[in-house]
């Protein structure tokens, strides 16, 4: 009987043994599981590197006037509004002219009597046609100082001008600003209006002495608004001033057409692009800050990643021209699979696979 029972409990412990090494053996494959690292991987190359310089600037309106009344008086048209569009030439607003009207008309009647009396003055010459090219020049300048005329006629113009200076007119095609009087008042101030050419901006922004370089006349830029960052506008560099100024800057100017949506004193992101060719290019997500240095990790053959050390030539919003950073012995060959995502927590000789 005692033997019996010796042989059930050895039966029981040689299963429990082969349960546990079951157990430690699912064990080792979770953590083997877990500790593998997922990754995505791009086959470096030599390209073109679009070289990307970023600075801010402010749009300006290519022609933008501020507008006056000459004369004094009650706004009594109003034809515009803010935002509104107008067109060169066509009237913006007028102000009561019944006096200057009533001016010009007394001046067109004395014109009317300086012409009779000149025409009197002519027949004591013994002119008697109404066409003075026959009369001779001293006669006629005679004639019209005894007549008045020349002062008729000054008296006209200066009555027609005063009469003028009550409208206000667009100088050219744009859109209404800063328009504060309301019909029936008096214009504030000496000021009553913008208009603003908004058919293209200029934007003027800062480049470093070292980046003038990478501009020139001609150039293509991007521009974004800070509302809508997504969204590019393309311009042309316009001009480049040929002068630094005391922070090493130098300015320079470009110009977008507008296809609607800016606005006259928007602040944007200017965006130059030149080409660089025979570039290693990775994306921004591939290079890491480690003890102060950029790296990336490289990937071999048997899923191994190899930490190494690169050189940041360039970098626009998305990419980084890179070469390896020879100084602390890191390689670097178009051909080498790198590591662009999963690589934050990664360390040198560490087991990966790609996704």
């Amino acid at each position: 009987m005692k033997r019996l029972l010796i042989i059930c409990l050895a039966a029981v412990a040689a299963v429990g043994c082969d349960g546990e090494k079951k157990q430690e053996a699912t064990d080792n494959k979770i953590q083997r599981a877990q500790a593998i690292n997922y990754v995505d991987t791009i086959h470096l190359s030599r390209g073109i590197f679009r070289s990307q310089l970023i600075s801010n600037g402010k749009l300006r309106a290519k022609q933008k006037s501020d507008l006056r009344f000459a004369a004094s008086g009650i706004v009594d048209k109003l034809n515009i509004k803010n935002g509104g569009t107008v067109r060169g030439g066509e009237t913006l607003a007028a102000v009561e002219s019944g006096e200057q009207s009533l001016r010009l008309k007394q001046a067109m009647s004395r014109l009317e009597k300086a012409r009779i009396d000149l025409s009197d003055a002519l027949l004591g010459f013994g002119y008697t046609s109404g066409d003075t090219t026959a009369v001779k020049p001293e006669h006629l300048r005679t004639a019209k100082i005894r007549s008045g005329y020349e002062s008729a006629v000054d008296d006209v113009a200066a009555a027609r001008m005063a009469l003028e200076k009550c409208t206000l007119t667009a100088p050219f095609d744009g859109k209404i600003a800063n328009l504060k009087t309301k019909l029936w008042e008096n214009p504030k101030g000496d000021f009553f209006c913008t208009v603003i050419d908004d058919g293209s901006f200029d934007i003027e922004f800062a480049v470093l002495e070292s980046e003038l370089k990478n501009v020139r006349e001609g150039q293509q830029v991007k521009v974004a608004t800070f509302t809508d960052p997504q969204n590019r506008y393309t311009g042309t560099v316009t001009s480049i001033n040929q002068m630094v100024d005391e922070k090493g800057q130098i300015m320079v100017t470009a110009n977008i057409p507008n296809p609607g949506g800016l606005l006259d004193g928007m602040n944007v992101k200017v965006y130059v692009e030149s080409s660089v060719a025979g570039k290693m290019v990775v994306p921004k997500s591939a290079v890491l800050i480690r003890d102060n240095h950029e790296v990336l990790f490289r990937m071999t053959p048997e899923g191994k990643t190899i930490w190494t050390y690169v050189l940041i030539e360039a970098a626009n919003s998305d990419s980084y021209a890179v070469v390896a950073n020879t100084d602390r012995g890191a390689d670097l060959s178009p051909g080498d699979a790198i590591i662009v995502s999963g690589n934050l927590n990664l360390a040198d000789n560490v087991e990966v696979r790609v996704k």
